[in-house]
């Protein structure tokens, strides 16, 4: 009985731990998130099927949606903004340029001076020759282009703008002011040499407008200190040359219209 009674006590207890252990299992699975995902399958091939929905839009794909839609920009290399080319040519054209010039730098006499520049561009920065007259002044001049810009107006217009340099000899006639009114003046035939910088607008093809600066230096002679009453003109001006020879700088301002001729011009560009 003691060996009956001992052995039913060992299977109870076998299962009540059973009991208590199949009782805790589903707090287990709730404590790890829900139900338990079953097992990857790892036999060979079985991920081999591709799910092509996400590529292709599933049965019923989309259109995707282009920038090239109604009312939509459109982007490509034609919305690339270009610096335009030079609006204006001078390569083997003539600038005829009448102009009007006053001094700067004499505050005892203000010259006046109307003539006119004629220029022939080798290139568009290189002219020879130019012939000027200041009044009675010839010279014969190199000039140079060495900058070249534009600059907007009123957000509306866009002017073409350049810089001129230039370096000339030429041939200068002055004539003395006697101190004692009524006594002859005799004149002068002074070489002179020039250097010039301006800057021009052009308005249209064949039409510009021109600002210079000019300093004229020569070797001039003035009328002799101790001048007697009717003195010959000939033993005055022989006087003077020997004691009245002074170096003179004349800086001149001039406003001037250029006309281009031939009054058009094309592009050449490189293929």
């Amino acid at each position: 009985m003691k060996r009956l009674a001992l052995g039913l006590f060992v299977i109870l207890a076998n299962l009540g731990v059973a009991k208590v252990s199949l009782a805790q299992e589903p707090e287990g699975a709730a404590a790890g998130g829900g139900d338990k995902t079953p097992p990857a399958d790892t036999t060979p091939g079985a991920n081999l099927e591709l799910d092509l929905s996400e590529v292709t839009g599933g049965e019923n794909p989309e259109p995707k949606k282009t920038t090239e839609a109604a009312g939509a920009p459109r982007r490509s290399w034609e919305d690339i903004v270009v610096v335009p080319r030079k609006a204006f040519l001078k390569k083997h054209r003539v600038e005829l340029a009448p102009f009007a010039g006053i001094t700067l730098n004499d505050p005892l006499i203000r010259h006046y001076s109307f003539g006119g520049d004629l220029n022939y561009y080798i290139t568009d920065v290189l002219l020879v020759p130019t012939l000027n007259k200041l009044k009675y002044h010839y010279a014969l001049a190199f000039g140079y282009v060495p900058g070249y810009g534009k600059f907007g107006l009123f957000n509306k217009w866009i002017v073409h703008w350049d810089l001129t340099f230039a370096l000339g000899i030429g041939m200068m006639k002055t004539e003395i002011i006697p101190r004692a009114f009524g006594d002859p003046s005799f004149t002068n035939n002074d070489i002179t040499g020039h250097v010039g910088l301006g800057v021009r607008l052009f308005v249209l093809d064949w039409l510009t407008l021109s600002l210079t600066f000019r300093d004229y230096m020569y070797k001039d002679i003035f009328e002799v200190n101790n001048r007697q009453p009717n003195e010959d003109i000939a033993s005055v001006k022989q006087r003077s040359e020997t004691s009245q020879s002074q170096f003179v700088q004349n800086i001149m301002m001039f406003f001037s219209v250029g006309l281009y001729i031939p009054p058009s011009f094309s592009y050449r560009t490189p293929r």
